[in-house]
């Protein structure tokens, strides 16, 4: 048996391993997610020994209508997809470049109508995409200024304001005075893209790595 293996698996095991491990501590609108599994270390699920569950990788359909359309001519949101989630535990050696490439392969054969995908590395939590430099995909700047909220100290989309103040009939303003959420500006996000479809002909430049 390989000491490593990566294989799709469902939401409820991703969720409660990506809301641990990674520092959105959610799992977002995932359209499907790979586990990496160590199959050197065993955990036991009822009379059950299993190999243990070291890294997790989501992916899902862009989250802005515009986006795809924004990154080649053809785009939409069913040919594009968004890198959206990627935790593996510290003591875990396998490269994280490895799993991110045995990943997409797996996507492409699942998903042969996606042609593109994109990923954002956050500076405001100190990420600048080295992983995705290492993986090879091309970058292509940075995204302007966003924000979150934290609520009762976790990390909330700004979605989910808006989202809850239409339901109430508010702006997002009043419904974040209301319950006193706390409005986070986040530093512009620097934007990667991979090609599944070579073929493509990107909108925007390719810069040098940051």
């Amino acid at each position: 048996m390989k000491d490593h293996s990566i294989t799709k698996i469902s939401r409820n095991t991703a969720r409660p391993f990506i809301e641990k491990i990674h520092y959105t501590h959610s799992l977002g609108k995932v359209s499907v997610a790979y586990g990496l599994f160590d199959n050197n270390k065993m955990v036991k699920e009822g009379f059950l020994e299993l190999s243990r569950l070291c890294g997790v990788i989501t992916f899902g359909q862009v989250s802005a209508r515009d986006l795809a359309q924004s990154l080649f001519e053809d785009g939409t949101q069913y040919n594009t997809f968004e890198f959206l989630r990627m935790a593996v535990l510290d003591d875990c050696d396998y490269p994280r470049s490895k799993f991110i490439s045995k990943a997409i392969g797996l996507l492409k054969i699942e998903y042969p109508k996606i042609k593109c995908l994109v990923s954002f590395a956050d500076q405001t939590e100190g990420h600048f995409g080295y992983v995705y430099q290492a993986s090879n995909w091309l970058f292509l700047g940075v995204t302007g200024k966003k924000y979150h909220f934290i609520v009762n100290g976790k990390r909330v989309n700004k979605r989910m304001a808006y989202n809850n103040a239409v339901k109430e009939g508010l702006t997002e303003k009043e419904y974040i005075e209301k319950y006193s959420w706390e409005k986070v500006m986040e530093l512009p996000k620097f934007r990667y893209v991979y090609l599944l479809d070579r073929k493509i002909e990107l909108k925007q430049s390719i810069l040098n790595y940051p």
